[in-house]
């Protein structure tokens, strides 16, 4: 299953912070079971969540179980929760495991309704949300090995693109 977090960060002057105690924060979250891998990602246009991670989870019982209650979730984020604005939670099915999008290819996060979702181009990995903030019903995934591919994307209704912030990291 796929966890994703979206956000925007309202103090962008404490990137750097923000930046190291959020890598801290993927590997605790990795220390977890049920966690089995995390890779950041950075829009590279304008969007009210710019910020995007995504976990590879077993299941929704790893947001239930001691382990995680008691280090994770809203209240795990401390003093950054109050920054990170425009801030949601989805649990997704259909992909088993987060795509491991290298640092030079871009992730598109489509919705059901974007033009893109139609455009025979992209492998589209689609996903029905099913736990958490469910404030989306379906999405999609997709990786862009191209540079110029990608920037066309951008100013495209419902599509995100995205660029890895760092590699993708296992247990």
């Amino acid at each position: 299953m796929i966890y994703m977090v979206e956000m925007a960060l309202s103090e962008m002057d404490r990137r750097v912070e923000w930046e190291a105690w959020y890598l801290a924060h993927q590997k605790m979250l990795l220390t977890i079971p049920g966690f089995n891998a995390s890779q950041r990602f950075e829009t590279i246009h304008p969007t009210p969540a710019p910020f995007v991670a995504l976990h590879d989870v077993d299941g929704p019982e790893v947001f239930t179980s001691p382990a995680y209650t008691s280090k994770a979730g809203p209240a795990g984020t401390g003093e950054w929760r109050t920054k990170m604005t425009n801030w949601s939670r989805n649990l997704f099915t259909g992909l088993d495991h987060t795509p491991d999008v290298g640092l030079d290819q871009w992730l598109l996060v489509i919705e059901e309704n974007s033009p893109a979702a139609r455009n025979p181009a992209l492998t589209l990995h689609w996903m029905k949300a099913v736990g958490l903030d469910v404030n989306v019903p379906r999405r999609a995934l997709a990786i862009v090995g191209s540079a110029e591919m990608a920037r066309g994307f951008i100013g495209t209704q419902g599509v995100r693109v995205c660029r890895p912030l760092m590699r993708r990291i296992t247990e």
